[in-house]
Parts: C-alpha cells; sequence; structure tokens
C-alpha cells in the first residue's frame, strides 16, 4: 500500500514539476515575443524616419530603395500581423520614391503620405 502512494505521490510530483514546466517555457515565449516586436520597432522607426533630399536625387533614390527592402525584411519577420502589415505599408510608401518622381511638389505630397504610414507604425509597435 505505501509503495503505491508512493508512486502516486511521484506521479503527481512529476505531472506538476511538467506543468511548472510548461508555464515558465510560456513565459518565456511571451517575453522573448515581446523583446522581437520591440527590437523590429525600434529599427523600422529608425528606417521609416527617412527624409528625402532634393540635392542629390539619385542618393535618394538609391537610399529609399534600401530602406523599403530592409522594411520589408523587417515585416517579413513579424510575428504580429498589424506590425507585418504597417511595415509592409511603409515599405510601399518608401519605395516610390525613384529619380523620376523626385521634384518638389511631388516630394511634399508623399511627405504627407508617409507621415500617415509612419504614425500607423508606430501604433502598431505599441
Amino acid at each position: 500500500m505505501r509503495s503505491r502512494l508512493a508512486t502516486v505521490l511521484c506521479a503527481a510530483a512529476l505531472v506538476g514539476g511538467l506543468s511548472a514546466c510548461d508555464s515558465v517555457r510560456q513565459a518565456t515565449d511571451a517575453a522573448s515575443a515581446a523583446t522581437d516586436k520591440t527590437s523590429i520597432c525600434i529599427e523600422a522607426l529608425q528606417l521609416a524616419n527617412f527624409t528625402p533630399s532634393s540635392q542629390d536625387v539619385e542618393q535618394t533614390a538609391s537610399d529609399a530603395k534600401r530602406r523599403a527592402d530592409e522594411l520589408q525584411a523587417l515585416a517579413d519577420k513579424a510575428a504580429d500581423t498589424t506590425l507585418r502589415d504597417a511595415l509592409s505599408g511603409m515599405s510601399d510608401k518608401v519605395s516610390e520614391l525613384d529619380v523620376r518622381n523626385l521634384d518638389p511638389a511631388t516630394v511634399a505630397d508623399w511627405t504627407r503620405e508617409k507621415v500617415s504610414a509612419f504614425n500607423t507604425l508606430t501604433q502598431a509597435c505599441l
């Protein structure tokens, strides 16, 4: 009788220990996801803080393409769908800049639209 009781108690302790390990794993996964989102957001907001220059349109177009590609790469890594959509939207907005459309009127319109995309990205990072 004592050996059965000891066996049942050991099994209960083992199940309890496994449940605790699962809880720790879930907490660790949640913390890791939050860290990933935070690091993605920090990098994304730095990339999105892009101001085109009319002084060197070729360099501006090159910088815009590089930043758009990096924003899309971040979107591909984001697990959060709201963040992924906001990153893709910002990438699309930045990629619109090329040498053909870097005149002052177009840049002014683009900047207004970019502010909206930047606000969407900021909200997704909260």
